[in-house]
């Protein structure tokens, strides 16, 4: 027992108490795009496969969003440990601010490049055309993409992220209804198709944006508020952690992409089975990004608190947690891999496809877990660029690159799943070695 005396009911209490209310509003988030994407698959696959880039496009806008959260999220957890809730404050008005400024070059840059990524995707002429005018609507949410995640990572770093997903339940009840009527047309509001779905997204994301801006201006027992002054330091220091972790987030995307040309190698089959094993394996990271949450809050308040020996624990207990909740998660991937995957397919081929993947990252989903836990403690103490080296070094060096051969010389796809599992394995290995060597504890933010 001495080896588990980081373990304890109260801080598993409080680690759950930010893990699950964050874990599912990432499901919830899933649960409303897989809603959009059937009604919109009504229309065709043209529609689908335009709808399904472009959201693709849009993913690459989550390395700006990523760079607004890592940073005030730190900022806030320092702040807020340190019982200095005023600069907290600051911080989060400050970034709002920052993030509205920096969304209108980011907005006219995805204006400007989406044509060239529908021509490197290689997408017919219908289906560009197509999401050519979905993103032409969708595009205009990029400012509230950005300022909802200051909303939401400050909540995070308070501990408080049962308020983001009350929010997010209210959100998901009146999501298909909205999409419904401007999709198909209801009593006097004609059918918009798919240009309906870009404006009930533009609706949806307004909507979220707003009460959450609205909690933390009006709402007296909010942990953290719309407050002060804007302070340009606070934001010049938010950028130099957040940076790191944006390109990180943008380079793990791209990583992806090329992962998905790798198998389309194969054949139709083995492409339609990845993308339901990867479906399946998204609902299955829902936790272990609420632990990653937990983690990262954790971490920057007990480190505002000057208490770094609660903070490892608090991140060892963590990994217990998470381990064994991945574990089970991983266990049900792989043991039950054609089960799950004929809820999306009743084609064998498809199915063998699809379990083929699924059993190798399930083998690793507790490591997975310890990589999202520790990524979630080291950027929480500030430490981002140590993170982007070790994602980009080994997803790139010790993933794609392996794949691209074993893709290319001809090797069979299980091949290339093994090699994803394999690098899971090691970098989890280096992500827990830079934890025990303890830099997280005298690093500045």
């Amino acid at each position: 027992m001495e080896r588990l005396r980081f373990f304890s009911r109260d801080r598993s209490r409080r680690i759950l108490n930010i893990a699950i209310p964050s874990g599912l509003n990432s499901l919830l988030d899933i649960i409303n795009l897989s809603i959009d994407l059937l009604m919109i698959g009504t229309f065709g696959a043209s529609a689908l496969v335009a709808v399904g880039v472009s959201l693709n496009f849009i993913m690459l806008m989550f390395a700006f969003t990523t760079i607004i959260f890592v940073g005030n999220s730190a900022l806030v957890a320092r702040f807020l440990g340190a019982n200095d809730k005023r600069s907290a404050n600051e911080v989060t008005l400050s970034l709002s601010f920052a993030s509205f400024c920096f969304s209108l070059p980011l907005m006219a840059l995805g204006f400007l490049g989406y044509e060239l990524f529908f021509s490197w995707v290689g997408i017919s002429s219908e289906a560009h055309n197509i999401g050519s005018a979905y993103l032409e609507i969708v595009l205009c949410s990029v400012p509230l993409l950005l300022i909802k995640q200051v909303s939401i990572s400050a909540f995070s770093a308070a501990g408080a992220t049962k308020f983001p997903f009350y929010i997010k339940i209210i959100i998901t009840l009146i999501n298909p209804c909205i999409k419904s009527i401007l999709i198909f047309g209801f009593v006097f509001i004609p059918a918009f198709g798919v240009i309906g779905a870009a404006i009930g997204t533009l609706i949806i994301n307004f909507l979220e944006t707003l009460a959450l801006f609205l909690l933390l201006l009006v709402y007296k027992n909010s942990p953290v508020a719309l407050r002060g002054r804007i302070n340009f330091d606070y934001i010049k220091r938010a950028f130099i952690i957040g940076i790191p972790s944006g390109v990180e987030r943008f380079l793990t995307l791209f990583a992806i992409l090329f992962m998905t040309k790798f198998v389309a190698l194969y054949g139709t089959y083995a492409l339609a089975g990845y993308q339901i094993a990867t479906r399946i394996e998204g609902f299955a990271f829902m936790p272990g990004f609420g632990f990653m949450i937990a983690a990262m809050a954790l971490m920057g308040q007990n480190l505002g608190a000057k208490k770094p020996l609660e903070a490892k624990y608090s991140t060892l207990n963590t990994l217990l947690l998470g381990g064994i909740f991945m574990g089970i998660v991983g266990l049900v991937m792989s043991g039950f891999a054609p089960q799950l995957s004929s809820f999306f397919s009743k084609d064998i081929e498809v199915i063998n496809a699809s379990a083929s993947y699924l059993i190798p990252i399930g083998v690793s989903q507790v490591p997975f877990a310890f990589i999202c836990i520790l990524d979630g403690a080291l950027r929480g103490a500030g430490i981002t660029k140590i993170t982007l080296f070790i994602n980009s070094v080994m997803i790139w060096g010790l993933r794609v690159v392996p794949c691209y051969f074993i893709a290319t010389l001809g090797y069979a796809v299980e091949y290339i799943y093994i090699c994803i599992c394999v690098e899971t394995f090691l970098r989890a290995l280096v992500y827990w070695r830079i934890f025990q060597s303890g830099i997280w504890r005298k690093q500045k933010v």
